[in-house]
């Protein structure tokens, strides 16, 4: 593989992933299952959910509890391709949340934690994650939002 083609992969899959956090900054994670494989898997902190749909389950959880302000600030990327249709990314997720609509008093965040992602291309052409990872290393202040346990 060239170091065009290199660049070019490790590039479109930290979009991808970008693109997904601003999904659920400024849309509520409407779009979110749509950044997931049909057999993905996503951990985050103590709370998995299996496929797109328990992603989405997530989502509407969060939002039907009314506004919710959120910022998930994504640094220190570092990807790998893995083949010509696999990537793996990894970076620091620093959350910035709580209940309510803009403008709200500044706070720390609330989660700084690893990020990782293996993002494949699938045959419609679209990069999806397929395994997905949010390791918490530092909390506080407002909770992180999980849904409640059935």
């Amino acid at each position: 593989m060239s170091g065009q083609d290199d660049f070019f992969l490790r590039h479109t899959a930290q979009d991808r992933l970008i693109d997904y956090w601003w999904d659920v900054d400024a849309n509520d994670a409407r779009r979110a299952g749509d950044f997931y494989t049909a057999d993905c898997i996503y951990q985050m902190l103590e709370h998995r959910m299996d496929g797109p749909a328990e992603v989405d389950a997530y989502y509407a959880y969060r939002r039907g509890r009314g506004a919710r302000l959120v910022r998930h600030v994504l640094t220190n990327l570092q990807s790998r391709v893995v083949t010509a249709r696999e990537v793996s990314v990894k970076g620091v997720l620093t959350v910035y949340a709580t209940d309510g609509a803009p403008v709200q008093p500044s706070a720390p965040p609330i989660l700084v934690a690893d990020n990782e992602a293996t993002l494949v291309q699938e045959d419609d052409g679209v990069w999806r994650m397929r395994l997905h990872s949010i390791t918490a290393l530092f909390r506080g202040g407002v909770p992180v939002l999980v849904p409640p346990r059935p």
